[in-house]
């Protein structure tokens, strides 16, 4: 548990250390400083790891705990379902739009890509699976608990930002907390991260709906219905694997 709470202190200082920089700098104005950003976090979170809980964490992933992970999410895509039919496709498609992000350009495609692989590596490593496997000296419960902390701590560093957002909190650290307590492997809650942001769906479906791109993509005038179809094929393929744990477990 003292591995657990000088982890948490320490890698809680040192990315608010960090991001305190970065915008000192001008760093995380720019689509390169903000990658930079996230992988000096990365580096830091990992030899900081090293010193308390020692590296590395498994690092595959299998259908099993994927579908675990993105069980899980079901609420969560079922708030996304109901948020995109009161709002409409376009102004929920709109509302998914990435705060740092103009106008869509291609560069965006392997750019988001980067970013949020980049941001779920951090996110499902070494603010939800190390903190676990300290705090969970104590049993599951307080490593949950201790995860969550770190995780409710260091994401969009609320404490400076002021942005605390109760449903990423409760996703991505709570639930990614427990179903790495089922599977210890992080890295399928790095494709669960990946298949739940709406921001990274937004950059890589958004040009279908572009008249811009007529001449390479067939499906152009669909841009819309894309977005949709993938709000609710993750709702549907989430309900599924809720469905099949539940029976498994009876």
């Amino acid at each position: 548990m003292l591995r657990g709470i000088c982890y948490l202190t320490s890698i809680t200082l040192t990315i608010y250390a960090l991001s305190e920089l970065s915008r000192g700098l001008g760093f995380s104005s720019t689509s390169a400083g903000r990658l930079l950003g996230l992988l000096v976090a990365i580096l830091l979170a990992y030899f900081i790891s090293r010193f308390f809980y020692g590296f590395p964490l498994r690092r595959e992933a299998d259908l099993e705990s994927v579908s675990h992970a993105m069980a899980l999410m079901l609420p969560l895509y079922v708030f996304s379902l109901i948020g995109m039919l009161y709002f409409g496709v376009e102004r929920f498609m709109d509302m998914a739009r990435p705060g740092f992000v103009g106008e869509w350009s291609p560069f965006l495609i392997p750019y988001s890509l980067a970013f949020w692989a980049l941001s779920g590596i951090l996110t499902a490593f070494f603010y939800d699976a190390v903190p676990y496997e300290l705090f969970s000296e104590r049993g599951r419960i307080a490593g949950i608990m201790g995860a969550t902390a770190v995780f409710a701590l260091n994401y969009n560093q609320p404490l400076l930002t002021g942005i605390w957002r109760p449903e990423d909190i409760i996703f991505f650290g709570a639930a990614f907390a427990y179903s790495y307590s089922a599977n210890r492997k992080p890295l399928a809650l790095v494709i669960a991260y990946l298949l739940s942001e709406l921001p990274l769906w937004w950059c890589l479906l958004h040009p279908l709906g572009k008249a811009a791109f007529a001449w390479w993509c067939l499906l152009h005038p669909l841009g819309k219905a894309a977005f949709a179809g993938y709000i609710t094929a993750r709702f549907l393929l989430s309900a599924y694997f809720l469905f099949k744990h539940l029976r498994e477990s009876l």
